[in-house]
């Protein structure tokens, strides 16, 4: 049993009220998210949903763009059949040793192979994260341990989460405030730990499924005891809190953040991201009311409302097919029944309705989704390079950000966990000496079209060099063409081993060079002997006089 304090407790309740407080403006834009963007997803932040959710909309539009946003993001960040990031160290003297350079490399493949393990979930986790992101513009992903099983995922949902921010803007703080049943309170904490009254519910069967409310907080250590052996020498300190009885039921800690948290994009003084969804949600509101005039609008036009004179002999109208009505036309043949004919204009109608969709097709980077989904096969370097430079302009903000967020922050607890599990080759002893720290370094293609513009422009001067080239040749030597095809390799996320390395290239070279300079001994072998038997020839001539 965890020993118990009062005052620790109370003021940690206090702050989640507080962090409530500050989160409760967000929670109708968000109810509002789920009904028009994401149904399937409606309950977090409404409890009682209805079971059939989304009814109220006429257009799917924000609907896809949330499926082609998540698409997007996956295949630009962490692209499932791809190394999207490495590992190196900062000192730049450091990575010139093989050694080093091997442990990079055989660390980064290991924690892939951790990583998308069938038992983690990362994909499906991932995929998820990346839909709160393009919803409420607030992720928080879960990156734990399973002893003997390795890494593990979720994806905290965000009415479940409250976060606060350290003085640098970035999240350093976590509230995580959930329901469980006695039985999954007793699964996860061990019954010894619980509460008394759950405890009690638990150990009775009619009761074990009552509902229990808990608190998790993981928040910065605020005093750190390196001295001791337990969670108070960890930076990171965790605390799992019952509520209804404000008791402590575990508290330990973590060597490194275990929740990254990462936001599309925030405004000055706001702690949650604003995502793309808010940013068109008027848009969304507007469309879905223009479809459903559109929609009432077509069904009259294919279903006219039936205009007749009231003369008390038209009763019934069967208006199936193959129906029968007489008395319908008067003794002349004339019809005593019509449609009405509406002056509604459809064909306009849909062209504004079209004009609306765009921001919001624009919003959840339709533009991307289209550029991967076309293929780039007959398209030439050049445009390929352009489009992506286009392209890098809009998205490098957002690369940074989900860079710094969420992607480093996932890396640096994964090597973590696997570095103290010795799930790693041990590190190098230049390393150990320097007392050197691994950092991932991003080569997914998000971080490539923000950098896209540097390949762009190379391009570009190449082409410029080659035309002075025909005035003076000598141009081109100022163009390193070497490290020029390397970089552009690297943005357009050629595989390094397509890649020949500078020793073999330098190798080439020197048998390039050995092959021509024997060819040229062949080649003057004959003259060279004719010259020689010239001159024996000579000597017996002059022997002789």
């Amino acid at each position: 049993m965890n020993e118990q304090d009062e005052d620790l407790v109370k003021t940690l309740l206090q702050r989640q009220q507080e962090m409530e407080s500050d989160r409760l403006p967000w929670e109708s834009q968000w109810r509002d998210i789920d009904r028009r963007v994401n149904p399937t997803g409606d309950g977090g932040f409404t409890p009682k949903a209805p079971s059939q959710r989304g009814l109220e909309n006429f257009d799917v539009t924000a609907i896809e763009g949330l499926d082609r946003f998540c698409a997007v993001i996956a295949a630009l960040s962490i692209p499932r059949k791809s190394i999207w990031h490495g590992l190196e160290f900062s000192d730049p003297e450091l990575m010139k040793i093989d050694a080093v350079k091997r442990w990079c490399e055989t660390a980064t493949r290991r924690l892939f192979a951790m990583r998308y393990a069938s038992s983690t979930g990362f994909t499906v986790q991932g995929y998820e994260d990346i839909q709160q992101l393009g919803g409420y513009g607030t992720a928080p992903l879960w990156i734990f341990e399973r002893p003997g099983k390795g890494l593990g995922y979720k994806t905290l949902h965000l009415s479940e989460v409250f976060i606060d921010e350290d003085f640098t803007g970035r999240v350093d703080t976590v509230h995580r405030k959930f329901e469980l049943s006695a039985r999954q309170a007793a699964q996860q904490f061990g019954v010894d730990a619980l509460p008394p009254k759950v405890r009690e519910a638990y150990a009775d069967p009619k009761k074990c499924e009552n509902r229990f409310q808990f608190l998790h907080v993981v928040r910065p250590n605020p005093k750190i005891e390196p001295d001791r052996f337990d969670w108070r020498a960890k930076p990171i300190e965790s605390l799992y809190i019952g509520i209804d009885e404000k008791w402590i039921i575990q508290r330990g800690g973590f060597w490194s953040f275990p929740i990254a948290v990462s936001r599309n994009a925030t405004s000055p003084r706001d702690k949650y991201g604003r995502s793309p969804a808010m940013k068109v949600i008027a848009g969304i509101k507007t469309v879905n009311e223009m479809a459903k005039t559109l929609l009432r609008g077509a069904h009259k036009a294919v279903d006219p409302p039936i205009a007749f004179h009231d003369d008390g002999d038209i009763s019934r109208l069967a208006l199936k097919p193959g129906g029968l009505n007489p008395g319908l036309i008067d003794q002349m043949g004339r019809a005593l029944v019509k449609p009405i004919e509406l002056g509604g204009a459809l064909p306009f109608g849909m062209e504004i309705l079209e004009q609306e969709r765009a921001p919001i097709r624009k919003s959840f980077l339709e533009e991307f989704f289209t550029l991967l989904s076309n293929p780039s096969d007959r398209m030439t370097a050049t445009q390929v390079l352009e489009t992506l430079r286009k392209e890098g302009v809009l998205v490098a903000p957002f690369a940074d950000r989900y860079e710094a967020e969420k992607l480093t922050p996932l890396v640096m607890r994964e090597l973590d966990i696997a570095m103290r599990a010795k799930q790693l080759p041990p590190l190098p002893a230049e390393v150990i000496e320097a007392g050197a720290k691994a950092q991932p370094v991003m080569t997914n293609p998000l971080s490539r079209m923000a950098r896209a513009e540097e390949a762009a422009g190379f391009t570009r001067w190449t082409e410029v060099a080659v035309q002075l080239a025909a005035f003076d040749e000598e141009v081109m030597d100022v163009v390193d063409t070497e490290a020029g095809l390397r970089g552009v390799a690297e943005v357009l996320g050629v595989p390094p081993t397509w890649i020949r390395s500078p020793a073999d290239v330098a190798a080439r070279r020197e048998a390039r060079v050995a092959a021509k300079e024997e060819a040229q001994l062949l080649e003057g072998a004959p003259k060279a002997a004719g010259a020689v038997l010239d001159l024996a020839r000579a000597s017996e001539i002059s022997g002789a006089v």
